[in-house]
C-alpha cells in the first residue's frame, strides 16, 4: 500500500454557498482529524473562508491545519494567509504565517494556471449542481462567479454584467468564465419564459 504523505491533495465537497457548489482542497494527511469537525463556509473580511466547527466554536480551517501540523498556536499578532489568494485551497504548502503589521498581497497566479483551478476544472458535473439550480436560487447579495474553479466574488450590481441570458439566474465575473462554463451550465439551464 502506498504511504500517504502530508502533501497529497484531496477535494472536499462543502455544499452550496454564494450561488454554486463549493469545494476545497486539503492535504489528505488532515482528513482523519476533520472527522470530528463539521466544515462550512463563512463570509469573513470580504472573503469566503472554510471554517471547522467542533460543536462548540468555529475555527478557520487554515488555522486548524497550521496549528495541528506545527504543534503551536498562532500568535495574536499573526495571521494565516493563502499564498495564491484562493481561500478554498487549504493545502499546507499554500499557507503562510504572516505578521499583522505587514500588508500581504497574495502571489495570485493567472487563474487558469493555479493548482486549484486545474483540479476543480476536471471534476465531473455534479448532480447536486443540477438539482440546486432546478429550484429558485436564493437572491442573496453574496454571489461567486458560477464557473466552478473561479473564486471571484460578485458583490454589487455593477459586477452582474455577465448573466446567462436564458435563465437570468447564473452570474459570471467575465465573458471568459461564462464561455468556459457554457457546456456545463447548459445541462441545467432553465430558461425564463418570455410570455
Amino acid at each position: 500500500m502506498d504511504e500517504i504523505t502530508f502533501n497529497t491533495p484531496s477535494i472536499i465537497k462543502l455544499g452550496s454557498f454564494a450561488g454554486k457548489i463549493k469545494y476545497c482542497l486539503i492535504d489528505t494527511y488532515f482528513i482523519p482529524f476533520l472527522k470530528i469537525f463539521k466544515l462550512k463556509i463563512n463570509y469573513i473580511n470580504n472573503q469566503l473562508i472554510v471554517v471547522a466547527n467542533d460543536g462548540l466554536k468555529d475555527i478557520p480551517l487554515h488555522d486548524f491545519i497550521w496549528e495541528y501540523f506545527y504543534q503551536y498556536s498562532i500568535p495574536e499578532n499573526y495571521s494565516i494567509h493563502h499564498q495564491n489568494g484562493i481561500t478554498m485551497d487549504n493545502r499546507l504548502e499554500n499557507l503562510l504565517l504572516i505578521s499583522n503589521s505587514i500588508f500581504y498581497l497574495p502571489l495570485k497566479s493567472y487563474s487558469l494556471t493555479s493548482f486549484y483551478w486545474k483540479i476543480i476544472s476536471y471534476l465531473p458535473v455534479d448532480m447536486d449542481e443540477v438539482n440546486y439550480h432546478s429550484i429558485i436560487l436564493d437572491q442573496s447579495s453574496l454571489y461567486e462567479c458560477h464557473n466552478a474553479p473561479c473564486t471571484q466574488l460578485l458583490l454589487n450590481s455593477s459586477d452582474e454584467q455577465f448573466i446567462c441570458l436564458k435563465c437570468k439566474k447564473i452570474k459570471y465575473c467575465s465573458q471568459m468564465c461564462q464561455t468556459m462554463d457554457a457546456d456545463i451550465h447548459s445541462i441545467f439551464c432553465n430558461p425564463i419564459n418570455s410570455t
